[in-house]
């Protein structure tokens, strides 16, 4: 019993140790810039830009409650905020990878289990895509000729990134809901996916989807909280859309409102399908294709790099904070354990 517990705190602490070194690699390399632009930044912007993070960090809480309480009533908005920012932190130092994963799991230490946890992630997920699909048409409603006037063809793009997110949407609900469409699913990628590593996926795939399944079940029998959840992710995306607009009416009042919160909506909505030369992200490819024609380049950055502050950054700064402060208690909890064995 003692070894097990010695080996337990080593691993725990070597852990440890491995996270403090991948998140300083990050931020001195991944996220380096944007902590130059917040040193640039005036305090007064700085604290604008930072409560509309928080802001929009607490709708994201109050949108993972409201998922998560169909299934476990005691979840609540403060467990959804720090949900919300455990999975950016991981999505940040696994470089995407472990986004999912972490988030699935930080479910279940919350009472969910691992199936209401993956089926909690993907609502979350299906819910936000359709906000961005109403905002994105409203938008284009008000303000057409602006993405007309700086992509061509602008409009068939968004309409494009419209199209890709609701086949996306429509495709995960037909095979969670209809069972004869799932088991189709199954039968043709086996029939023309050869490869064990496709097949793998497939079947990791498929079950998620048996997940989601129940999810989606539980979930749409209350209307009322289909209709909440859906309220609060268009609302944090108002808040997201504000932002452009604080920071670069700083230096230039003149700015049309509407005009900025249109061209942030049509970024979202394009950063997923427009390619990104250079080797940089699709939305900030699109981000400042967009706004260099009304601030110029450089504006255009660094109100993007304050932009991703806010929406990435600080989501990442809270998750770091809650890991490495669990983290700590878990590694004090197994040095108590390991003095008591060692007293007996």
């Amino acid at each position: 019993m003692k070894s097990s517990i010695n080996r337990k705190l080593i691993l725990n602490i070597l852990l440890f140790v491995v996270m403090i070194g991948i998140i300083v690699f990050v931020i001195r390399d991944s996220l380096g810039e944007i902590f130059t632009e917040l040193g640039k930044t005036s305090l007064p912007v700085l604290l604008g830009v930072t409560a509309f993070g928080l802001i929009s960090q607490i709708i994201e809480g109050y949108t993972i409650k409201t998922i998560a309480g169909e299934f476990q009533p005691k979840f609540t908005i403060l467990d959804g905020f720090f949900a919300s920012a455990y999975s950016t932190f991981y999505r940040v130092v696994t470089f995407g990878t472990g986004s999912i994963f972490s988030e699935v799991i930080y479910y279940h230490k919350k009472g969910l289990k691992y199936s209401e946890g993956t089926g909690t992630s993907a609502l979350r997920m299906i819910t936000y895509k359709i906000a961005l699909m109403v905002w994105a048409l409203v938008f284009l409603m008000v303000k057409s000729d602006a993405i007309q006037a700086h992509i061509s063809n602008g409009i068939f793009l968004v309409f494009a990134g419209i199209g890709v997110t609701l086949l996306i949407i429509s495709t995960l609900l037909i095979l969670s809901l209809n069972i004869n469409a799932q088991v189709f699913f199954v039968i043709i990628c086996n029939r023309f996916l050869k490869r064990q590593k496709l097949r793998d996926g497939v079947d990791r795939l498929n079950a998620q989807i048996y997940s989601l399944r129940g999810a989606i079940k539980t979930f749409i029998r209350d209307r009322r909280a289909v209709l909440r959840v859906i309220c609060s992710n268009m609302g944090k995306l108002v808040i997201w859309y504000l932002l452009p607009y604080f920071i670069l009416v700083q230096d230039y009042p003149e700015i049309d409102f509407f005009l900025t919160v249109a061209l942030i909506s049509f970024t979202v909505i394009l950063g997923g399908i427009l390619p990104a030369p250079g080797g940089i992200g699709g939305f900030e490819f699109v981000y400042v294709l967009l706004f260099r024609n009304v601030v110029g380049r450089v504006d255009a950055v660094s109100s993007l790099l304050l932009y991703r502050y806010a929406t990435y950054l600080l989501p990442f700064l809270i998750g770091m904070i809650y890991v490495l402060f669990n983290k700590q208690k878990q590694i004090n909890h197994e040095i108590k354990e390991a003095k008591k064995e060692a007293d007996n």
